[in-house]
């Protein structure tokens, strides 16, 4: 059980934090204070933490601490980073589940919710609880690049339909350098989808997986790419149920006595970017007729399933087929990867 919790609420240019103590069912505030979210600050930060916990006799001891924070993106990865590197244990929290668990409150504000992240890790805190982990420098450079491609393929969207809208039919120039810019656009898309193409089969910490998942048909490279980036290399989700749920192609009812029985449908908390990518895959797996998705699109729809839900069910097929061929090991086999679930063992 950890004794002293730091709360860390993560802005762009600050960052805030409380010190509490937990003292049987008590939670009391030791220390505030608000730091620049760069290094200098993350060094008067650990200071500030030590010198406070100076003076406390039975929590001197790095093991009774836990930082703890909200996952707000790249802002807050720069603390984490540092914490980790100096042994730390820092617990980086989905803000949903922080949410979810928050007192009622009439005023927010930054120092109260740094209390409230502090308030949350004791209270929560079990051995189910992993640390935060320090990226590789491979998964550092493929998550820049799947970043910069996201960039890339927005602004060509945006270019395109600057074209498309007719508001530039007037004037040839200006027609002309639009579609210079969109031209350099693709130009250093492709750039990036080759770099991103290479680092997946040269890295030896990527290339085991990638060969696997990329044997499965209608499964492309960029996809493969999200998944790593995703799920820390098939380490943290191993679950395909778990990470069906975070993608956002499971679907869950709602029931409640007999005025509430609403169907079954997917949740609005999901990741855009892998779900969009996975919607392609089914695509064209259904297209190009995969021996395991087309068949299975094809009873759901001919038992009157919808097509888009078909599909959505075909997106979790997949799923569950890549996360059992990373789990089994082996390269994608219509003998063993298109029987049932209770079969795969029976079969490797």
């Amino acid at each position: 059980m950890k004794k002293i919790a730091i709360g860390i609420d993560f802005s762009k240019e600050t960052f805030d934090a409380t010190i509490m103590l937990r003292d049987g069912d008590h939670y009391i505030e030791l220390a505030y204070s608000k730091f620049d979210n760069d290094a200098k600050g993350f060094k008067a930060f650990e200071k500030w933490v030590r010198r406070t916990l100076k003076w406390q006799a039975d929590v001197k001891d790095r093991c009774s601490w836990i930082f703890c924070g909200e996952h707000t993106g790249p802002c807050s990865l720069g603390l984490c980073d540092y914490l980790t590197a100096k042994g730390y244990f820092m617990w980086l929290e989905d803000a949903r589940r922080i949410k979810v668990t928050k007192p009622l409150a009439r005023q927010k504000n930054d120092r109260g919710d740094s209390r409230m992240i502090a308030e949350y890790a004791l209270r929560e805190f079990n051995s189910t609880v992993r640390p935060y982990k320090l990226d590789s420098l491979d998964l550092k450079q493929l998550r820049s690049l799947l970043t910069a491609h996201t960039i890339l393929t927005q602004d060509k969207v945006a270019k395109i339909n600057q074209l498309k809208s007719g508001a530039l039919d007037n004037s040839p120039l200006a027609k002309e350098h639009i579609q210079r810019e969109l031209d350099t656009i693709r130009a250093s898309l492709k750039e990036v989808d080759k770099e991103i193409n290479s680092l997946l089969r040269k890295s030896q910490e990527f290339q085991h997986h990638f060969e696997i998942a990329n044997s499965f048909p209608g499964v492309g490279a960029l996809t493969i790419a999200w998944l790593i980036v995703k799920t820390r290399n098939f380490q943290d989700m191993t679950d395909p149920r778990v990470l069906g749920c975070f993608i956002g192609v499971r679907p869950f009812g709602s029931q409640s006595g007999t005025s509430i029985n609403k169907p079954p449908k997917t949740s609005r908390f999901r990741d855009p970017a892998l779900n969009a990518l996975l919607t392609t895959c089914a695509t064209c797996a259904i297209m190009y007729k995969n021996p395991i998705v087309r068949p299975y699109y094809d009873r759901l729809v001919a038992r009157g399933v919808h097509p888009n839900k078909a599909k959505n069910n075909c997106k979790y097929k997949i799923i569950n087929v890549l996360m059992a061929m990373i789990r089994n090991n082996t390269k994608f086999s219509m003998e063993i990867h298109g029987k049932s679930k209770a079969q795969w063992k029976t079969a490797v």
